[in-house]
C-alpha cells in the first residue's frame, strides 16, 4: 500500500476531486481515527462558478452534465487521512443509480473500472490506484494503492460506509472543531499528518516530550494570486499542550520584512518571524526536529548563546531539500554580537574530528567531514549562516530571483510565516506531480502554499 503522509497532499486532492459535498448521515462513513479532515462548502466556495466547477468535473471524471452522475454537488465534501495513511473523500450520494450508471459509462471509456457489488456496496477503480465506493448515502474515494492493495482497501472500506454516528469521525472532537470554522475551505489535522520536515514550525510551543499527535492545526482556506493561503493556529486537546502552545503565540511579533526578499523563488520552504531570542529560546530547545537539525552543528558552536543575542526579524530557509542531504540558511537581526568574543574557545574545544576556521572578519568556516557550516555578523548586526560562503551571506542579501512581491507582502506585518514551493514536490514527489495536474481547471496555475499564523 502506498503510504502518504502529507497533508499538501490533501489539498491536491480537494481541488481534484471537487465535485463532491455533505449531509445527515453521510459523513459516518469517515474513519474515527481520521489524522486530518478538511472541509469544502460549494455552495460558499467564490470560485466555484458553474464554469470553473463543470471544467474541473470534465477534467477528474469527464463530467459534462452535473444533473445526472447522482452526486450532490451542494452538500459538503470532506478530504481525510486515516489511521493506515491513506487518503480520502466522502461527499453526499443524492442518487445511487445515477451515480451506478454513469460509472459505467466513465468505465467504457476507460476512466474508471466497471462498478462491482461487494459486502453489500458498489465498488468501481478511479485512475487505476483510487478505490471509488458508494452506497445509498455516502460516497468513498480513498488511495492511492496499488493494484494488490485494492482489494484490501475495499474490505476497510465496506466498513466505513456502514458505520454509526459513534464509530465515526462525527463523534470525535476533531470533526467538531471543524464545523465550528466559518469558511468556504477549511482543515483541522494533527501534526503527525504534516510532511516529516515541516512538522517542527508547527510543533513550536510545545511542551518536551508532547507527541505530534497532540498537536493540531486548525485553518481556513482560500486561493489568491496563485497561491493557496493558509490562516490558522496550532492548538491542542491537551489542556497543558493548548496552554504551551497559546502563550508560544505571544512571542511572535509583526514581521518587518528584513529577510522576504532573501528567499529565492525556487527555495523549497522559508519561515518567517520576528522575536526575542532570549524568550524565544526555550521553544527552540523544547523542539526536538530543530533539535535534530542542530544536532551537529551545536556539538562545536554555542547556537543557544547566538539565539539569544536575536532581537527582530528572523528568516530560516531551505533552499533545496532530498532524502539524503538539506541545505539550510538562518537569518536574523541581533540586539548585539557579544559571542563572538567566545569563538576562540570554540575552536579549542571543537570535537575531535571538526574544525572552526576564520572566512573573514567576524565570519567563520566549520567542518567535521560531513557537516559545512558558514556563519558569521554583518557590520550592521545581521547574522548569517549556510552551507557554504556565498549562500550563508546570500542569507541576508536581495536574492537574484526573489519570491515574488505578492508572496513578499503577504509575510510583513504577520506573526508568523512559512511559503512552500509547490513546484519542488512536483519535481521529486511522483505522486504530488501526478495530482497536481488537477488545481488549473478551478484555480489555474498554485506554485506556493502559505501559512500565517493568526
Amino acid at each position: 500500500m502506498i503510504k502518504a503522509k502529507h497533508f499538501i497532499y490533501y489539498i491536491f486532492i480537494a481541488s481534484a476531486l471537487f465535485f463532491s459535498s455533505c449531509s445527515d448521515s453521510y459523513q459516518n462513513a469517515i474513519p474515527a481515527e481520521s489524522s486530518a479532515l478538511i472541509s469544502v462548502d460549494m455552495k460558499k466556495m467564490a470560485a466555484s462558478s458553474s464554469s470553473k466547477r463543470l471544467n474541473l468535473l470534465a477534467a477528474v471524471l469527464h463530467i459534462k452534465n452535473v444533473s445526472d452522475c447522482g452526486i450532490d454537488l451542494t452538500s459538503k465534501m470532506y478530504m481525510f487521512e486515516s489511521q493506515d495513511g491513506n487518503l480520502g473523500l466522502c461527499a453526499k450520494v443524492s442518487d445511487s443509480d445515477d451515480l451506478k450508471e454513469y460509472l459505467d459509462k466513465l468505465s467504457k471509456k476507460g476512466v474508471c473500472t466497471k462498478t462491482k457489488e461487494r459486502r453489500g456496496f458498489n465498488f468501481s477503480v478511479l485512475k487505476d490506484s483510487w478505490v471509488l465506493g458508494f452506497s445509498d448515502d455516502a460516497l468513498l474515494v480513498m488511495g492511492p494503492v496499488t493494484p494488490d492493495a485494492q482489494a484490501e482497501l475495499q474490505q476497510s472500506m465496506a466498513r466505513y460506509l456502514k458505520q454509526s454516528e459513534d464509530e465515526s469521525v462525527v463523534s470525535r472532537p476533531i470533526y467538531e472543531k471543524l464545523d465550528s470554522i466559518e469558511a468556504p475551505m477549511a482543515i483541522v489535522a494533527e501534526a503527525q499528518a504534516l510532511p516529516e520536515k515541516f512538522i517542527a514550525p508547527f510543533t513550536l510551543g510545545a511542551p518536551k516530550g508532547a507527541d505530534a499527535s497532540q498537536v493540531l492545526i486548525a485553518a481556513k482556506m482560500f486561493v489568491s494570486d496563485g497561491c493557496l493561503n493558509i490562516e490558522g493556529k496550532t492548538f491542542s486537546f491537551n489542556k497543558e499542550v493548548n496552554a504551551s502552545l497559546q502563550n508560544a503565540s505571544k512571542q511572535y511579533r509583526p514581521i518587518k520584512g528584513n529577510y522576504v526578499a532573501s528567499m529565492s523563488r525556487d527555495a523549497t520552504l522559508g519561515m518567517f518571524m520576528n522575536v526575542d531570542g532570549t524568550k524565544f529560546l526555550p521553544l527552540m530547545q523544547n523542539n526536538q526536529g530543530l533539535q535534530a537539525l542542530l544536532a551537529g552543528i551545536n556539538t562545536a558552536i554555542d547556537m543557544d548563546n547566538i539565539l539569544r543575542s536575536v532581537n527582530g526579524d528572523m528568516s530560516i530557509v531551505i533552499p533545496s531539500y532530498s532524502d539524503d542531504k538539506m541545505q539550510i540558511t538562518w537569518a536574523a537581526k541581533l540586539a548585539h554580537a557579544k559571542w563572538l568574543a567566545d569563538v576562540d574557545y570554540w575552536k579549542q574545544s571543537v570535537p575531535k574530528g571538526g574544525k572552526i576556521l576564520d572566512s573573514g572578519k567576524n565570519s567563520y568556516y566549520y567542518t567535521d567531514g560531513n557537516t559545512s557550516f558558514f556563519f558569521g555578523v554583518s557590520p550592521d548586526l545581521q547574522f548569517y549562516s549556510g552551507s557554504d560562503k556565498a549562500t550563508a551571506l546570500g542569507a541576508i542579501k536581495t536574492n537574484v530571483h526573489p519570491l515574488d512581491i505578492n508572496l513578499q507582502k503577504k509575510i510583513i506585518g504577520q506573526k508568523m510565516v512559512m511559503i512552500i514551493n509547490l513546484s519542488d514536490f512536483g519535481n521529486n514527489k511522483g505522486v504530488m506531480s501526478a495530482l497536481s495536474v488537477f488545481m488549473k481547471p478551478m484555480f489555474g496555475d498554485i506554485r506556493s502554499i502559505v501559512y500565517t499564523l493568526k
